[in-house]
């Protein structure tokens, strides 16, 4: 486990990133998103260091993604482009709810992490990558570093991606939409399983979470200002490893978490972004 007292600390993302492509917004309007870089984008946000490992294609989109995470101080040194269009997700606007469309994973189907860039990754205090990374074969190797993994697992803990890598995570996000004893039983069955810390989100329910001490429950902060709840959870994740880094209690992480996502409801993408309208050639 990584020294939480050294003043200079470091989180590193890995796995899934895409451009969100709002095909009802401003005509079209496309976004740099998807899991992981969204929480690194945020966690360079709330001061601590952040770099993203994994690959964007040749491509005008791949280009934004790179402008976005440079523009927001994420390190890149670690982010390859390959021959090929980048990951795009359809998003739709309801309301101020999000629905996702068709997703192409582009370049990033095949992709696989090189040995140097899991040193650099197993350096960092903590790591993150989602059920979307298709890096599992990565996570023993990791673990063998002495990585401390984090693991989001959004709405389908029961996926054979995140039973796959259970065994080598410290600490598992999943998504709900309410408490229940089913999601407390499951919480449970994860942490008996080896998970340090479970963390189960509820929107605007708020969260819970599991640790040795048992469980701590957290309300979402209220914002009467929602616009767009993408990436809302991502960011909760930043706020709550934020913390964790610091060496804070599992509440205080808890409330980081639910501030910061009420933040990221009052604009339309997963972070403040420059302004991007139709699909490049």
């Amino acid at each position: 486990m990584k020294n939480t007292n050294d003043k200079k600390h470091l989180f590193a993302a890995f796995g899934s990133h895409c451009i969100d492509y709002y095909e009802n917004l401003d005509g079209g309007t496309p976004f740099a998103g998807g899991g992981p870089l969204n929480t690194a984008v945020h966690m360079s946000r709330l001061g601590i260091p952040s770099l993203f490992a994994g690959c964007v294609g040749s491509d005008a989109y791949g280009a934004l993604l790179l402008r976005e995470m440079k523009r927001s101080h994420v390190d890149t040194s670690c982010v390859h482009v390959i021959s090929g269009n980048s990951a795009v997700c359809e998003v739709y606007l309801q309301g101020n709810e999000r629905i996702l469309g068709d997703y192409e994973e582009g370049v990033m189907k095949d992709f696989r992490l090189s040995e140097k860039d899991l040193d650099v990754i197993a350096a960092a205090d903590l790591c993150l990558c989602d059920l979307w990374g298709n890096q599992e074969d990565c996570f023993p190797l990791l673990k063998a570093k002495d990585a401390r993994i984090a693991f989001d697992s959004a709405d389908a803990p029961d996926d054979e991606r995140c039973r796959k890598v259970l065994p080598y995570v410290d600490i598992l996000f999943f998504s709900s939409e309410e408490d229940s004893p089913a999601v407390r039983r499951k919480m449970q069955e994860f942490h008996r399983a080896g998970v340090s810390i479970v963390v189960t989100t509820f929107g605007a329910k708020g969260s819970a979470a599991l640790d040795e001490t048992g469980f701590t429950l957290c309300e979402a902060e209220k914002t009467d200002d929602v616009l767009d709840s993408m990436g809302a959870g991502d960011t909760y994740i930043a706020g709550f490893l934020h913390e964790i880094i610091l060496g804070r209690s599992i509440y205080e992480a808890m409330k980081k978490g639910s501030s910061a996502a009420a933040e990221t409801l009052k604009y339309h993408g997963a972070f403040p972004q420059e302004a991007n309208h139709g699909i490049p050639e």
